[in-house]
């Protein structure tokens, strides 16, 4: 990334969870963290750690060491997280489809329109709310980094989501600029991997469902763990979610009240960690 002494970089990460229309929470989300923060020499453990560990929440079944991965990459981004920003947005894709029936008669198949929204404008307004407001003395230069994947790479995802970003700055008069927006293979960027350990927990969080199998439960004790020990909500202070109601606009979820029905309805397991 180009930066001139007048010029903020900023690092956004971005990533999905509950991709399949059966998956009870459908979420999207990104992080946004100065890149002089986020490249300092003092994170450099931080940064390598996905040479150690595979850190994949929907792979998490409570083995030990990614347990201790996980564990691993609080610990170390705890001095990281009063700089990072998340935006999530919870939609529902079967909503979009049920609603994208007055399509029918304009395209051969509602389908892509659904696609085209998901892959397209939800990933759009996630990184456009950490982008915008920041002073027009700011100059912010960004940089998207994308978990590589063939449903991004079929909508060409990181060329349209620069494109379309740097026209809203124009039109709207905002600070910033998107410089480049990169897909990252798994394992690749340890932003990527954090806003998808994030995803899983705010999902699981927000589902707050009957636990009905080991791995549900190894997933469940390891974010009240997380709680209990304080190496979560360092990084919950800075996040924001969104739900994506049937009349097409974003409201605000209290996440906070989310939390503490998860805690109570898991409260004996909280208590006994």
């Amino acid at each position: 990334m180009n930066q001139d002494k007048n010029s903020s970089e900023l690092i956004i990460c971005f990533d999905e969870s509950g991709k399949q229309s059966s998956d009870s929470i459908q979420l999207m989300g990104a992080l946004s963290v100065p890149g002089t923060i986020y490249n300092h020499v003092i994170f450099e453990e931080l940064h390598n750690l996905n040479k150690s560990y595979s850190l994949h929440w929907t792979e998490y079944n409570g083995y030990s060491k990614a347990k201790e991965g996980i564990e691993k990459l609080f610990d170390l981004a705890q001095p990281l997280a009063p700089f990072i920003q998340f935006n999530l947005i919870h939609y529902s894709k079967s909503a979009l489809s049920k609603q994208a029936n007055m399509f029918q008669e304009v395209y051969q198949s509602k389908k892509n329109i659904v696609n085209d929204t998901i892959y397209t404008k939800l990933p759009e307004r996630i990184c456009y709310g950490l982008l915008r407001g920041y002073s027009e003395k700011s100059n912010v230069r960004a940089s998207i980094l994308i978990e590589d994947s063939t449903e991004y790479r079929d909508k060409n995802l990181a060329e349209n989501m620069k494109n379309y970003l740097n026209i809203h700055s124009l039109y709207r008069g905002e600070s910033f600029v998107i410089e480049e927006c990169l897909y990252r293979k798994k394992g690749e960027e340890i932003g990527v991997e954090l806003i998808d350990i994030i995803l899983g927990i705010v999902g699981m969080i927000l589902d707050n469902s009957p636990v009905n199998s080991n791995k549900k439960r190894a997933k469940v004790n390891l974010i009240l763990q997380l709680l209990k020990d304080n190496k979560l909500q360092p990084f919950l202070n800075n996040l924001r979610v969104f739900e994506l109601k049937d009349s097409n606009h974003l409201e605000e979820v209290n996440f906070e009240m989310s939390k503490k029905l998860f805690i109570a309805n898991n409260f004996n397991h909280y208590t006994n960690l």
